[in-house]
């Protein structure tokens, strides 16, 4: 039997007294503002809460995920998913000279496997075959192009921040089998789609040079995700003047780059929306006192570093940025088998009767 949560901090949170129906429709409202804003100016509004919502995010999603043990069998395992995030940092940084770029998906991997492992297995030696599984898939992972975009590049990213959004709505919509739960979920997926069949009638012209520049840091996502149209590898040395190409010419001026933008600038957008909109579900503002500062101080502090030079802000949160995904792998693994169990229940309505009820 776990503890009981530490004390939380006494404050006055207006969304924390709304029902399940109010947050879903309060949610409806975040997802169109967060589109529209997107559509109307995707490169600015996305450096924008990249910078002021992320870090508090990071910070305040870490702290939850403390709280309940990251969601693994083990009592150390977050330990290993947190040296999995410092070895990606060192690589990404470039700290260390040298090391090949492949290492960089062998470990994501690895990290992404290992939650699973920590999710379903709690015994030593069923564990030790799992990581042998996993270290010998390794070899095979890092040879397929699209394993290895998924992994350097999209997991970490749009993955974490679209799919699994999605995901999370998915499984709330199913578990209350609520008109506002589905409604959400619908208009996720139209406010996603939105981008590519409404578009932009002319390309845009008034992005300013700073913010040309300040996104070139995020460029290579955006080059990733137009590999379906315009075929680009990423994964090949030799196309770098493809991608500088494509940075230059394409990146501000094609319908369908322009199209990538926006739902890259939504989906961020809307998933700090949604986490922090869930206050009376998740109950992620309930912690002690001293951490609730501590995480105050350190989300002003990130943004002053994002406002004195933005590369700074990110090189000085890229740690902890990159630690809150791999953390949160164990609770993405738990989201997707709990679809599974709930699609069970509609299909099979006699087996959640006679499955007990579980806190």
């Amino acid at each position: 039997m776990r503890p009981p949560l530490p004390a939380p901090v006494k404050k006055a949170f207006f969304l924390s007294s709304l029902s399940t129906d109010q947050l879903n429709y309060l949610n409806i409202g975040l997802m169109l503002a967060a589109a529209v804003a997107a559509f109307v100016k995707p490169f600015e509004v996305f450096l924008f809460v990249y910078a002021l919502l992320g870090p508090l995010h990071y910070l305040t999603e870490i702290s939850w995920l403390h709280d309940r043990k990251y969601f693994t069998r083990g009592r150390n395992d977050y330990l290993v998913l947190v040296a999995f995030a410092g070895i990606i940092s060192i690589i990404d940084m470039g700290i260390v000279p040298g090391i090949p770029a492949w290492l960089r998906v062998a470990v994501t991997y690895l990290a992404f496997g290992s939650a699973l492992v920590f999710v379903l297995v709690s015994k030593a030696w069923p564990r030790l075959v799992c990581y042998a599984a996993l270290v010998a898939t390794t070899g095979l992972v890092i040879r397929i192009d699209f394993l290895q975009s998924l992994f350097s590049v999209l997991l970490p990213t749009i993955v974490h921040v679209l799919v699994f959004t999605g995901l999370f709505i998915l499984v709330g919509a199913l578990k209350n089998r609520s008109v506002s739960g589905i409604s959400s979920l619908v208009v996720f997926g139209f406010c996603s789609l939105s981008f590519f069949v409404l578009g932009r009638a002319k390309p845009t012209d008034d992005v300013g040079g700073y913010v040309q520049k300040t996104y070139l840091v995020f460029a290579q996502l955006n080059y990733s995700l137009m590999t379906p149209f315009s075929q680009h590898n990423l994964n090949v040395p030799a196309n770098i003047t493809e991608y500088v190409k494509y940075i230059n010419t394409v990146l501000y001026h094609s319908p369908t780059a322009l199209a990538v933008m926006g739902l890259i600038a939504f989906a961020y957008t809307y998933h700090y929306f949604n986490w922090f909109s869930k206050t009376s579900i998740i109950q992620w503002h309930n912690i002690p006192r001293p951490r609730f500062i501590a995480v105050i101080v350190i989300w002003l502090a990130s943004i002053v570093a994002y406002a004195y030079d933005y590369r700074f802000g990110l090189r000085w949160l890229f740690f902890l940025s990159l630690t809150h995904v791999l953390l949160e792998f164990p609770l993405n693994h738990l989201t997707i088998i709990n679809i599974g169990k709930e699609f069970k229940t509609i299909v099979s309505p006699e087996a959640a009767l006679r499955r007990p009820e579980k806190a």
